[in-house]
């Protein structure tokens, strides 16, 4: 089952071997930008950001609330310098 929204993005969900439970894929015109899963609990959701700056062991995965702090701050850093 996929979500197709009128953005571009393409929300899917998928069983990776590598997490323990189910994980959600988020692509971008049908490119992966992002996967989310729970193997750490409910409250504990980390997204994984596939990357050329990601470390040596492939593994570049953070807690998504404190991702999306980080974007918000962005996006009003980026407002107050227009």
């Amino acid at each position: 089952m996929s979500m197709n929204l009128p953005s571009g993005f393409e929300i899917a969900k998928f069983s990776d071997l590598k997490y323990d439970g189910m994980a959600v894929e988020i692509r971008y015109k049908g490119v992966p930008v992002a996967e989310l899963n729970m193997d750490k609990g409910k409250d504990c959701c980390e997204i994984e950001i596939p990357s050329r700056f990601s470390p040596p062991d492939g593994q570049f995965s953070f807690p998504i609330k404190d991702f999306i702090d980080a974007l918000s701050r962005a996006e009003a850093l980026l407002d107050s310098l227009s």
